[in-house]
């Protein structure tokens, strides 16, 4: 995987888990952070959240396997024939994937009704 590749899929991971913590935890007390995008040993970007310590928790897992991918061209995470991801936290992750696409989707087709 190459770095620019990385930052986008972070920056996505980033976006999907930070809303549907807000969406989905807002009555669950919330942690402030800043995780450090880095590519073999070079930092790309700090990316501050604000979720729950549930959401932290997957935040920093999915990181992690994202960063440790073996594939030189990453395949989604649902077709690829070596899945890193212990079954319970795929799980948690396929939930937050689902919730937050459907919740982008909806938000773009508003805005162009809106218009």
């Amino acid at each position: 995987m190459n770095k620019e590749k990385l930052l986008s899929d972070t920056q996505t991971l980033h976006r999907f888990i930070q809303l549907h913590c807000d969406k989905k935890h807002h009555d669950v007390p919330k942690k402030k952070g800043v995780l450090e995008v880095s590519f073999k040993e070079e930092a790309l970007c700090e990316l501050p959240y604000h979720i729950c310590e549930e959401c932290e928790t997957l935040f920093i897992y999915a990181y992690g396997r994202l960063k440790n991918c073996p594939h030189e061209h990453k395949p989604s995470c649902r077709k690829c024939p070596a899945p890193c991801y212990e079954k319970p936290m795929w799980k948690k992750m396929a939930k937050v994937m689902m919730f937050s696409g459907m919740q982008l989707g909806l938000t773009k087709l508003r805005k162009l009704f809106s218009k």
